[in-house]
């Protein structure tokens, strides 16, 4: 089930899921629901895909993959808060920083020191992030950037988990939403959700399919056949993307430095993972 025969594809599958979490921000700051009831229902919603999806399939539960599906559940909420609190730029660069984060689980946790290559990869990846945001990373709301912050750590922790033996990327995804249950009281009782006119609840909808339930099976897809940092690598395109999303439907103006640091940030991702496929196959093929 959703096994992936050509290897080489899982970057690309990657990629297209960071591409629909990109849209989180513009969905986000479309709509007046809170962050906490927006998250609420894409976990609902992705929880009912997911189960339907495992269907007759005997989900065997380990202390592993509840922890990748506690981490999947928390970097969710913090991440759809902050967009609340603070800038879309702001959030997205500072979830984004989860790499470090890996690189310092696999240090402590699995005793595996990172390669140059990825220490420069790391590098060029921050800076282009750096040339991205450095017009628009305003000061924002404090709270928004402590919130971006917790849930990178734990969005570090879902690429993390997800490469130890024993975990199912695809059954973390479902116990990771099935917490999502405990919010439901938040969502049904709030005035704001009452009070959606039926053109919202299509708009919202379309967001949950999009950044809930496609992106993360493109990510369980792809995350079996890559390392945690790798993949970390791959999915760090959201946050350039986000002001392609916001120029096509806002019109925002994109600065020469954002068209500048996309263009680093997505060099570098293509060249680190024809390095990978080509030079170190065993990265990929895990």
């Amino acid at each position: 089930m959703l096994e992936l025969k050509n290897h080489k594809l899982a970057p690309l599958f990657l990629f297209l899921s960071s591409l629909l979490w990109s849209t989180g921000g513009l969905f986000t700051k479309s709509v007046a629901w809170n962050g906490l009831c927006l998250a609420t229902l894409r976990g609902v919603i992705a929880l009912a895909v997911s189960a339907f999806l495992l269907r007759g399939r005997k989900v065997q539960l380990n202390r592993l993959k509840v922890m990748a599906g506690f981490c999947y559940f928390v970097q969710g909420v913090f991440y759809m808060c902050a967009n609340k609190y603070t800038t879309a730029a702001n959030a997205a660069v500072l979830q984004h920083t989860s790499p470090l984060s890996i690189i310092l689980f696999n240090a402590l946790l699995a005793h595996k020191k990172p390669t140059k290559s990825e220490y420069i990869t790391c590098g060029c990846l921050f800076g282009g992030m750096a040339l991205t945001f450095m017009g628009n990373l305003n000061g924002g709301g404090m709270l928004g950037n402590i919130f971006a912050l917790i849930s990178a750590w734990f969005y570090a922790g879902v690429f993390f988990l997800n490469k130890e033996d024993g975990a199912e990327p695809l059954e973390s995804l479902l116990i990771g939403n099935a917490f999502y249950l405990l919010l439901v009281p938040f969502l049904v009782t709030n005035e704001t959700v009452h009070a959606t006119k039926p053109s919202e609840w299509v708009f919202l909808i379309i967001f949950a399919t999009l950044s809930g339930i496609v992106a993360w099976l493109c990510f369980a897809v792809g995350i079996k056949h890559t390392s945690a940092l790798q993949a970390n690598f791959i999915t760090l395109s959201q946050p350039v993307m986000s002001p392609v999303w916001t120029y096509l439907f806002l019109r925002e103006k994109i600065s020469v430095l954002s068209v500048i640091g996309c263009v680093v940030v997505l060099a570098t991702l293509l060249i680190y993972n024809m390095y990978a496929v080509n030079q170190h196959p065993e990265s990929v093929e895990v």
